[in-house]
Order: C-alpha cells, then sequence, then structure tokens
C-alpha cells in the first residue's frame, strides 16, 4: 500500500498543462463516481420488471441517502490516513463491479442489497473525490469554481440521459443500460488510475499557508485562535447563532426541490405526466441536464466578473417560477417533443442561473463569519440537503400518486418562492457588521 501511495503522491505542485491536465481527470473522477448511480432513465422499464412499487423505490433512496452519509462519516478519516487516490481508485473500482453485479437483479431483495453495497461505497468515496477536486482546482475566482465543482454530479445526469435516450431504442432493455454503464465506466478508469495523481500532506499544507498569505495580501483576514472551534459542537454552536445561514441553507434547498425531483425522477415523469417513451423521456432529461451544466459554468464566470450574488440568484428563480407558472397546466395534455424539448432546456439554464450566485454568496458568508468555519457551513448545507432528499423522495411519489405530478412541481414552485423570500431577507456582509460590534465573537469565544 506504501508503495502505491507513493508512486500516486506529488511531492511538488503540477503547473501549466499538467496541472490542467489533472483538473480534467478529477473532474472525470467525479464524473464517474456520480455515473456509474444513475438509475433515472432505466426506472420505466426497470420497476415493472423487478415488481417493485414507485412508492418503494422512493423509500429506498431515503434508506440508500442514510447509509451513504453513515459510510461517508468513516471514508473521510480513511482518505487522510491512506490518501485520496487511494480511496477513489479503490471505491471506484468496487463499484464498477457493482454495476455489472446489476445484471443479476431480478426481485426487490436483490436489487436492495446490490443497491445498498453501491451506497456503502458511495459514500466512502464522496469526502475524497470532494476533498481532491477542491486540491487540484487552480486558483479560480469564487463562483467559477462552484460551477467546476458542480460539473460532476451534472454531468453524469445528462451522460446517463443522453445515452438511454440514443441506445434504448435499439436494445430496448434496462439490462443494456447497465452493460453500457459498466463498460463506459471501466474506459474512464482506465486514465484515472493510471495518470490521478494526490498531493502529499506536506504539499497541501504548503498550498493552505500560501492561500493563507494570498488571503491577507487581499485585505481578508484569517481566523484568530479564538475563532477556532474547540469541537464540531462548538463549530456548529458558533455557526448557527447566525440568522443569515439558516436563511441560505434553508432558502436554496427549497429551491432545490426540483433539482432534487428530476434527478431521480425526471424520466419517470415525462413518461407518466405526458405519456412519452422511455427513450424520448430519458433524452428529454438530458436536454435539462446538457443546458444546467454549461449554465452552471458561463453564470459563475459572469457573476464573478459583475462582482454580483444576490441579483443574480433571485433573478434566475424569478425566471424558473414565471417558466414553471406557464408550464404547469401543460401536465396532462399532449405536447410535442420539441417543444417539451426547449421547456427542459430552458428550466436547466434558468436553476443553474439560481444557484451558482448562492453558492458563492453562502462561501462569502462563512468567511465573514469566520474563515474557520468552512467547512461546518457546507456541512450544515450538506445534512439539511440529505435530509430533505431523504424526506422529499417517497413524498414525491406520494403526491404524484395520488394528485399528479402538476402537484408536486406545485411544491416545487412554493420553494422557490421561499428561496426568493429567504435570498431577500438576506444582507451580504451582515456578519461582518456584527463581528465589528463584538457580539456574535463574545459567544463565540464563550462557546
Amino acid at each position: 500500500m506504501s508503495t502505491f501511495t507513493e508512486a500516486r503522491t506529488l511531492t511538488e505542485y503540477p503547473q501549466g498543462a499538467y496541472r490542467w491536465g489533472l483538473v480534467m481527470l478529477t473532474v472525470l473522477a467525479t464524473v464517474l463516481a456520480s455515473y456509474e448511480f444513475q438509475l433515472a432513465p432505466l426506472l420505466p422499464l426497470l420497476l415493472p420488471d423487478i415488481h417493485m412499487s414507485m412508492l418503494g423505490y422512493g423509500g429506498f433512496i431515503s434508506f440508500a441517502v442514510a447509509i451513504s452519509a453513515v459510510s461517508a462519516f468513516f471514508g473521510g478519516p480513511l482518505a487522510d490516513r491512506f490518501g485520496r487516490v487511494v480511496i477513489i481508485d479503490a471505491c471506484l473500482a468496487a463499484v464498477i463491479v457493482l454495476v455489472f453485479a446489476n445484471l443479476l437483479i431480478h426481485d426487490v431483495p436483490s436489487f436492495v442489497i446490490i443497491r445498498t453495497l453501491m451506497s456503502v461505497v458511495g459514500g466512502l468515496m464522496a469526502g475524497a473525490g470532494a476533498a481532491l477536486v477542491r486540491d487540484m482546482s487552480p486558483r479560480l475566482s469564487r463562483a467559477l469554481a462552484f460551477g467546476l465543482f458542480t460539473i460532476g454530479p451534472v454531468g453524469a445526469n445528462f451522460l446517463a440521459n443522453f445515452i438511454a435516450g440514443q441506445t434504448l431504442p435499439i436494445y430496448h432493455t434496462w439490462q443494456s443500460q447497465i452493460w453500457i454503464t459498466g463498460l463506459l465506466g471501466v474506459a474512464m478508469f482506465v486514465p484515472i488510475i493510471l495518470w490521478l495523481k494526490d498531493l502529499s500532506p506536506e504539499l497541501r499544507l504548503s498550498i493552505f499557508r500560501s492561500e493563507v498569505a494570498a488571503m491577507e495580501a487581499e485585505g481578508r483576514r484569517r481566523p484568530s485562535a479564538a475563532e477556532l472551534p474547540s469541537s464540531t459542537t462548538a463549530a456548529f454552536a458558533a455557526l448557527l447563532r447566525h440568522f443569515e445561514v439558516w436563511l441560505l441553507v434553508f432558502g436554496v434547498v427549497a429551491n432545490l426541490t426540483l433539482y432534487f425531483t428530476l434527478q431521480p425522477f425526471g424520466p419517470a415523469m415525462f413518461t407518466d405526466a405526458f405519456h412519452y417513451s422511455p427513450a424520448v423521456a430519458a433524452s428529454l432529461n438530458a436536454y435539462f441536464w446538457a443546458a444546467n451544466l454549461a449554465v452552471l459554468v458561463a453564470t459563475g464566470y459572469v457573476s464573478d466578473r459583475l462582482q454580483s450574488r444576490k441579483p443574480i440568484a433571485i433573478f434566475g428563480a424569478v425566471l424558473s417560477c414565471g417558466l414553471l407558472l406557464w408550464w404547469i397546466p401543460k401536465f396532462g395534455h399532449a405536447m410535442p417533443q420539441g417543444e417539451m424539448a426547449v421547456v427542459a432546456t430552458t428550466l436547466g439554464c434558468f436553476l443553474a442561473i439560481g444557484y451558482v450566485p448562492w453558492a458563492a454568496q453562502f462561501s462569502e458568508t462563512l468567511e465573514d463569519i469566520s474563515p474557520a468555519l468552512q467547512a461546518t457551513g457546507w456541512a450544515f448545507f450538506g445534512l439539511v440537503a440529505r435530509g430533505w432528499v431523504a424526506l422529499s423522495a417517497p413524498l414525491t411519489i406520494i403526491v404524484a400518486k395520488h394528485s399528479g405530478w402538476n402537484r408536486w412541481i406545485e411544491i416545487s414552485l412554493a420553494g422557490m418562492a421561499i428561496y426568493i423570500a429567504a435570498m431577500l431577507l438576506t444582507r451580504p456582509g451582515r456578519a461582518i457588521r456584527a463581528r465589528e460590534t463584538g457580539e456574535p465573537m463574545r459567544e463565540t469565544a464563550s462557546a
């Protein structure tokens, strides 16, 4: 293990084209890590074949999210001990084997066993993948960097839906998609295991020191010794006494309700509500993810150039609300495939516009509160988001079954309205003003 780790570890930070090559390999690893788990395009074929109800599948998603979260709790320390690339390589290899094991699924118990094992492995590598993206990214401006970080899961959703849309009319079975996913996973894994490198602990430490120096040169402050939390409890206590954090996190999670719906249930929604074939439904979902992927990066660039967060985020949410108000009455009625493709593409654009500036504003707010609480803040966001995914997955199916998909989209619209209200209430820089009065800082010190 030590020899393998040493061969995959860099002691000097890569430069130029080599650094960008490693960035692309890192992004490829995040795409692969998400792509191997994609089932949404297959649900209209898979669930009837194994006699699993959509509600049962929604319940399994809740269970899988919980299992993945527990697994991630143990995966982080393993990555710190053995190295991020070692954990990523081992977990990706295991996931690819388990993808081929999906061909053995023939009923609900076999589905639950195999997909639960995949959730365990996926959780183990979650922390390592996120950390490696952070390590290997050049010093990009904040919003553009968040656009880059999101390529993994969004790109995986696009890839799975695009391939299913092109190949289901040819092969017709969900098993064919498992073969394609597994074989493509092997092809993507080869360059990762051959060329992806990790940074040595000493190199990561030197990078951190240089970033602190750059931060001070830009006039931003570094965390004082009094601000460093003594425990996880103290870190969350110092963070969650700021109302701005609650507004930003719960607001955006409400806004992402539609995103959390389209990710596992998009093709099923297009099939049930508009009666498209599974292949067409997958293609329509691919339009959404392709547009979302492109506009994530573009919006990050524009947000950084204009140095504007809140107005752009609200603008994207308002556009999304307007589109949904037009779209909801169309549910249950036939829509031409071309018209639906335009709707899906436009919706992907609008959701991206509303998200990326939020991510930059949230990161800046955490920095204003205390640079020592960045990881804690994002952990809080992840906890709330996972909790809502676990709760909303079965709720989505219950509402769609009894009241129609249009009713759930109305709930998603309400989530966007909550997001707009929350963003209007935010005050960028409020944490700085509060810190300057000394009140939160005295509370933090006492914690």
